[in-house]
């Protein structure tokens, strides 16, 4: 094993959250910091070029492709579960959305034990990373890394969806992030004036010459070394070559909700009967590492409609106008984000928050096991979300190799009143189409299909074309009690000198896409750390 010098801080996976934590440990140049990627880097066009969201989930290249296990509350489905293998992680080649989660979210974690993680202590850091096209008020940041802008395409069924979810009764928002989140209202992206906006491009594309900040790419970090219960740096191999790089003030984890708790467990960290039987040495005997995996799931619900959608008009002509409106203005089609506009919505009165969001789109797709292809007819896309689940499952090591994939076990469905709760919030959706304002373009459904109105019909069919909606966290869960993985300053419990900074470490999913709060996960893991080491730099 070949050594490498020493680092004041190494921080492992350059993802939404990792990319924030390595801009902020290195604003002092007298703080020596590396920054360790698996991937490779995020100049790939399917990573800056929006409407090439689908290509780059489906590409090998820029996607790890994670498999799950088969899922028993949907027949056996195996469900690819994917982590962005490049600079910017997830933020590369997500759907751009950007969602703060509801004030509920973060005061429910601070209730849950995660101590300064309420909404007064998260909001200063929302603001902090946010260079927002709106501007700063109250709520809002204009001066951070992150753009924060609004969808540069404009369609008249976006306005008819909202008018029509204002005829509902869904109170129009005009900011979603801001006091309230409730209602519904136009969806903001992670671009720059049209190219999608990654934390790569945000936090490190613009310090990539500080001197005092290396960033290795496709290096895969085999575990987390230590001197006794202190963490002193990782092993990472790079090629044939193993490498150590030592920390002299700690190790950052960065790499997800799905890998950072596989490194805990091939570092020693985790349950110690299981970690016996990988013939790995117990470091900390830690039941909970892995456990407590959250996703949000999504049923589509489409119908056809009397005017051109965006995937309906893929002609000659329209190509060309869309390629020149993005070459000479960085507008129209080719900067289409997931979506357009949203609502967020109770489907029961006595919910403290909304439990449903809809995300709307004017396209649809045909979904297969290759991916997605346009939907050639005139059809828009409803997106029916289930804000907060009570499923639960967990990632678990394959073998003792660093290699191999985790095991991720997970039953999107396996809760009844989770099932229950998207049945009521896709019949929401389909009220939409009865409104004056969206009833007048509406054809026919033709996703789930009229076939599907009842109940117990529509239960089945969820159980059969339900879908994550990737976003996956809550594996090293943050909390005050023995169980929790880190505690509220983001230490792992039971090692010193050792940090999680991802989504791994939400108690429970936030309302809506998670990005947002991953990046601000980083900014105020960044303060913490450094609060613990006030003699660095």
């Amino acid at each position: 094993m070949e050594a490498d010098t020493d680092w004041d801080f190494v921080i492992v996976g350059a993802g939404s959250a990792g990319c924030v934590v390595a801009n902020r440990l290195s604003e002092d140049s007298r703080r020596r910091v590396l920054l360790i990627e698996a991937g490779g880097s995020d100049s790939h066009p399917f990573s800056k070029i929006p409407a090439a969201i689908g290509l780059a989930v489906m590409s090998r290249a820029l996607n790890w492709h994670f498999l799950s296990a088969a899922d028993p509350s949907r027949a056996g489905r195996v469900d690819m579960w994917p982590a962005g293998r490049l600079l910017g992680g997830g933020s590369s080649i997500n759907g751009m959305m950007y969602v703060r989660g509801n004030r509920w979210d973060y005061d429910q974690w601070e209730t849950l034990g995660a101590a300064g993680w309420g909404y007064e202590g998260v909001l200063p850091y929302f603001k902090r990373l946010e260079r927002n096209e709106r501007g700063a008020d109250a709520f809002r940041g204009s001066s951070g890394p992150q753009w924060v802008s609004e969808v540069r395409i404009d369609h008249p069924l976006t306005s008819a969806f909202v008018e029509g979810m204002v005829e509902l009764g869904v109170p129009r928002n005009p900011d979603l992030n801001g006091a309230t989140q409730e209602g519904v209202g136009l969806c903001q992206v992670t671009q720059r004036k049209g190219v999608r906006h990654s934390t790569s491009a945000a936090y490190l594309a613009p310090i990539r010459g500080r001197r005092n900040l290396t960033v290795v790419t496709h290096a895969l970090v085999e575990r987390v070394d230590f001197d006794g219960h202190r963490a002193t740096g990782v092993s990472y191999r790079v090629g044939n070559t193993v490498l150590r790089a030592r920390a002299r003030c700690g190790v950052v984890l960065s790499a997800g909700a799905l890998s950072t708790p596989k490194l805990l467990l091939l570092s020693g960290i985790g349950a110690s009967a299981a970690l016996r039987q990988r013939g790995i040495d117990v470091r900390v005997d830690a039941p909970a590492v892995g456990k407590n995996l959250q996703e949000h799931p999504g049923l589509i619900v489409s119908p056809h409609v009397t005017t051109a959608t965006l995937t309906s008009d893929l002609g000659p002509t329209a190509m060309l106008r869309a390629g020149w409106s993005y070459l000479t203005q960085r507008r129209g089609p080719i900067t289409t984000p997931v979506g357009f506009a949203h609502a967020f919505i109770r489907t029961r009165p006595q919910l403290p928050a909304p439990n449903i969001q809809i995300i709307f789109s004017p396209s649809a797709f045909d979904h297969h096991e290759r991916g997605a292809t346009p939907y050639r007819k005139p059809a828009i896309t409803l997106a029916v979300g289930l804000c907060r689940v009570k499923s639960r499952g967990e990632v678990t090591l394959r073998s003792d190799r660093a290699t191999d994939p985790p095991d991720i076990r997970y039953a999107l469905l396996g809760n009844e009143d989770d099932l229950e709760q998207l049945v009521e919030g896709v019949a929401f959706a389909r009220r939409l189409f009865t409104t004056r304002e969206f009833g007048r373009y509406f054809v026919d459904e033709r996703k789930p299909g009229v076939q599907f109105a009842g109940a117990d019909e529509l239960k089945e069919e969820i159980r059969r074309s339900s879908f994550l909606m990737y976003h996956p966290c809550g594996t090293c869960r943050m909390g005050e009690d023995a169980a929790a993985v880190v505690d509220s300053r983001l230490r792992v419990r039971g090692a010193d000198a050792l940090w999680i900074a991802d989504a791994s470490v939400m108690p429970t999913l936030p309302a809506g896409n998670i990005n947002a709060t991953c990046i601000m996960i980083g900014e105020k893991a960044a303060d913490l750390i450094l609060e613990q080491n006030p003699g660095v730099g």
